[in-house]
């Protein structure tokens, strides 16, 4: 016995009745008859059916298709209709209402029967569809990562919480756009637009990681950092329908990198510093000249040890196979600067008269170097033994030193000409 339940909405009493018999002789419940559209409602809202046989054609104020629109929004049970002529306009309404089947009256009990099977399974697929995009849509809204879908043509269909609070976009106003107006992402540093992720994922059919630092532009106009992939979305034939974009919002992360970054940057500046702050009992200033010079050098053979390898990494990564003595002395220049930035050192290029200078414009050590010449010993060791590692053929000398009560400490570099030069 079936415990299929069903309403049925006929304003002809006679073929009501005729239509409760047939389905009961096929095994279904029949909860009720009912004549109205009004009726209908408030039957199917007190027994709950499972499903809903509707006469298309009521009398009275409410018809069938918007008593079916009504029940089927408020209680989502399914309905099938009940015809046996309408007009044109009265059925382009009905399918607005996405019946499970219709039934052309006078109709055998097989038609019957195969109908409300048929409706049932396809409204159990329904239900089961509409689950499991619940759950998926619960579970993107859910998680930490900014999510943005779209079709084939880039195209919005779909953003959760956390990617429209980044992008600074809501959904509705996003739905429909194309992804480059929504997602608007250029090249750290710059400023270049990223390649478009759609056409990426959909030409090559799989998932991109975009490993450049990228910037979103968000609705308002403001620059976030984005750690971002695109994946393609496919049917159930393998083909490409859509790509899911899924990006962070970088800035605590860059945030706390810098910060560990400076933490690191303060402790190797307070080991230097101490290291040479405890050395002073040795520098002392009644050291003979030719003494404090095989300090230096030591020092110097060991500066050279510790970090010439990061040098020669570094400094190849910037000049690349480049023999330009510009291109490599602004490689140098940058490398030098940044380490002794590092230990608390400002420094400054400049070009005077076609003559190269570094400047350092301030020094941890002042007061040191006051009492002895080996804090200025040091800084030159530094300067001239990292100059010999890069194929500059040149040297360097010292012109200024703040020891000596000058404002800065600068250093002259100068290029021996090539032998095609003039």
């Amino acid at each position: 016995m079936s415990n299929v339940k069903i309403l049925v909405v006929e304003d002809e009493s006679i073929v009501a009745m005729d239509i409760k018999h047939r389905a009961e002789g096929l095994g279904y419940s029949v909860t009720g008859i009912t004549p109205s559209g009004e009726g209908a409602i408030q039957k199917a809202s007190e027994t709950l059916p499972d499903l809903v046989l509707m006469d298309i054609v009521l009398k009275g104020d409410m018809d069938g298709v918007e008593a079916a629109q009504k029940i089927r929004d408020t209680l989502d049970i399914p309905v099938v209709y009940l015809t046996a002529y309408s007009d044109e306009k009265t059925l382009k309404r009905a399918k607005v209402t996405e019946p499970f089947g219709y039934i052309i009256k006078p109709f055998e009990d097989r038609e019957l029967h195969s109908a409300v099977e048929v409706a049932l399974y396809k409204h159990k697929m329904e239900s089961k569809l509409k689950e499991s995009e619940k759950w998926l849509s619960t579970t993107l809204e859910s998680i930490g990562d900014a999510v943005i879908a779209t079709d084939e043509n880039g195209s919005v269909k779909f953003m959760n919480p956390v990617a429209m609070e980044i992008t600074g976009w809501g959904e509705v106003d996003a739905f429909g756009k194309d992804l480059k107006e929504v997602y608007h992402i250029i090249k750290e540093g710059s400023e270049a637009p990223v390649n478009d992720p759609v056409n990426d994922v959909v030409q090559q059919n799989q998932i991109i990681e975009f490993n450049e630092p990228t910037i979103l532009i968000t609705k308002e106009g403001k620059k976030v950092p984005i750690d971002d992939s695109s994946a393609p979305i496919r049917d159930k034939n393998g083909n490409v329908i859509g790509v899911a974009l899924v990006f962070r919002d970088i800035t605590e992360r860059r945030k706390a990198e810098k910060e560990r970054e400076e933490l690191l940057k303060e402790r190797a500046r307070g080991e230097l510093s101490n290291f040479v702050v405890s050395a002073l009992p040795v520098f002392a200033s009644n050291i003979p000249p030719q003494v404090r010079n095989n300090i230096a050098k030591s020092f110097a053979d060991r500066f050279e040890r510790n970090m010439k390898p990061q040098f020669d990494s570094e400094f190849a990564e910037c000049s690349g196979d480049s023999s330009n003595n510009d291109i490599l002395f602004n490689c140098y220049i940058e490398w030098i600067s940044d380490f002794l930035f590092n230990l608390g050192i400002n420094t400054e290029k400049s070009v005077v008269d076609n003559k190269n200078y570094l400047k350092f414009q301030n020094c941890p050590w002042l007061a040191e170097a006051g009492e002895s010449p080996m804090f200025c010993l040091i800084c030159r060791a530094m300067v001239i033994r990292s100059f010999t590692w890069t194929s500059i053929r040149g040297n360097v000398e010292q012109t200024s030193c703040m020891a000596d009560g000058d404002g800065y400490c600068n250093f002259e570099f100068k290029f021996m000409k090539k032998n095609n030069e003039t």
